[in-house]
């Protein structure tokens, strides 16, 4: 049944008349042939992103104050293979130190994308949309702050958490589908057994920091990606939002 409503979602895709750009088709099992899916390596936000993201944003960063912490979550062989030889074991950390700032500035201007889920209020025929009622975040608050952990060593001096806060949140207001696509929607939802929920991956540049630790992130949304599948395989549309000046976030 699953595979059917996918290849009806498919056809349905192909036919309507909405912008290409936004609202693609998929005609094989081999998902996600879109340019704006595929140029672009799929960067997902955990909590070793957002160290990268407080990292590039805070000016002349203590690299060497942290790189125990670095060492031990990262690199717990050299630890354990250099722990009787301090010597070798600071010029291992020089290495890595090096080695982690240039991995840093790779990342730099690096969009990120944050997976979850929106829930759908009842199809509008007059907007042709559904309004979006909640967006469900791990840790919501009322601000949408977002908490990334991560398991650290002991003695660590980085923050266990990081908290997201995304400033144009509120400009995700609403899926816009074609009616037939609509309700190939609601019944796809049915056979899931999830009646209102749908998968998202919303686009973010991190752009700025607070906190002792660099632990809170500031960062505005510039594209949700929908799915019509949990496995996030069928895309439905592509929303993009206008944000000035996203060159200059990390500045």
């Amino acid at each position: 049944m699953q595979r059917t409503l996918i290849l009806i979602f498919s056809c349905l895709i192909s036919a309507c008349s909405l912008n290409p750009l936004t609202l693609f088709s998929v005609s094989s099992p081999a998902f996600n042939k879109n340019p704006l899916l595929t140029t672009n390596p799929q960067h997902y936000l955990n909590w070793d992103r957002a160290l990268t993201a407080s990292v590039l944003l805070t000016k002349d960063y203590p690299f060497s104050r942290h790189m125990d912490a670095y060492t031990a979550l990262y690199h717990p062989d050299i630890l354990k293979l250099y722990q009787d030889d301090a010597a070798l074991l600071a010029l291992k950390k020089i290495k890595l130190r090096r080695s982690w700032i240039s991995n840093n500035e790779q990342q730099r201007n690096q969009a990120l994308l944050l997976q979850t889920n929106v829930s759908l209020g009842a199809y509008d025929n007059q907007r042709q949309a559904f309004p979006i009622q909640i967006l469900k975040l791990v840790n919501e608050q009322q601000t949408y702050q977002y908490q990334f952990t991560k398991k650290s060593h002991i003695n660590s001096s980085f923050p266990e958490s990081f908290y997201l806060y995304i400033s144009n949140i509120t400009q995700l207001k609403q899926l816009k589908l074609a009616p037939d696509l609509a309700r190939l929607l609601t019944i796809n939802n049915i056979q899931q057994g999830h009646m209102n929920s749908l998968p998202v991956d919303i686009e973010v540049h991190i752009n700025q920091i607070a906190g002792a630790q660099g632990q809170g992130l500031g960062a505005i949304m510039t594209r949700v990606i929908f799915y019509s599948d949990e496995n996030r395989e069928v895309p439905l549309r592509i929303d993009s939002f206008s944000v000035a000046n996203i060159a200059n976030f990390s500045q």
